[in-house]
């Protein structure tokens, strides 16, 4: 099956071959994930979107230098209002380059998820609200998206949340702390949640 069909597999049959093109709670191979991602990021790039690397992607580049070890995904976040209005065209444009394209849609926190050569990137539209920035049950500050932390990746700079450290302890508590688990509650901060 091409990527295209495969993208557009209903929610069932996805989940019979998922395992096809990611590996869930297995850490990714970083040079394919340093691949894929700079891949993303010339994609972003093309289409004039502003990203954040968040989650645990953020806190492997700026605590570890690298992807964590086990870290089975890369985490990405995009403000609602940059990513919305172009949401079929960068589905389009990861269909071309040969991405699998899941999408979860539900108005100005939609998500997209792209997969190529066995790593997931999660793509999260995180609308205003408040004084939030609001993803499916998950709210971070929104000034932490006001500017951004420049992080160089094998001498390409990424944008993570700023301050990052004012990040890293929003969503982790002690964030200096290496926690190896693959359930969200037992390494992130209870004020993420709500």
């Amino acid at each position: 099956m091409d990527n295209i069909v495969i993208s557009n597999l209903d929610g069932n049959e996805w989940k019979k071959i998922r395992h096809k093109y990611h590996s869930l709670n297995k850490g990714m191979d970083k040079n394919i994930a340093a691949k894929i991602l700079f891949e993303f990021d010339d994609i972003m790039k093309d289409n004039n979107i502003q990203y954040f690397l968040s989650c645990g992607t953020a806190l492997g580049f700026y605590r570890d230098g690298n992807f964590i070890e086990w870290d089975d995904e890369i985490d990405v976040d995009v403000l609602s209002a940059k990513l919305m209005p172009k949401f079929d065209a960068l589905k389009y444009n990861f269909l071309q380059k040969g991405f699998v394209v899941r999408t979860t849609n539900r108005g100005n926190t939609s998500k997209m998820n792209v997969f190529k050569e066995g790593i997931k990137i999660a793509i999260s539209s995180l609308d205003l609200q408040g004084k939030y920035r609001i993803y499916s049950n998950q709210k971070i500050p929104q000034h932490l998206y006001n500017d951004t932390h420049k992080f160089k990746y094998l001498d390409r700079a990424f944008n993570l949340p700023n301050p990052i450290d004012e990040y890293l302890t929003w969503y982790y508590g002690d964030w200096k702390t290496v926690i190896k688990s693959y359930e969200p509650k037992s390494y992130m901060n209870k004020n993420v949640w709500r």
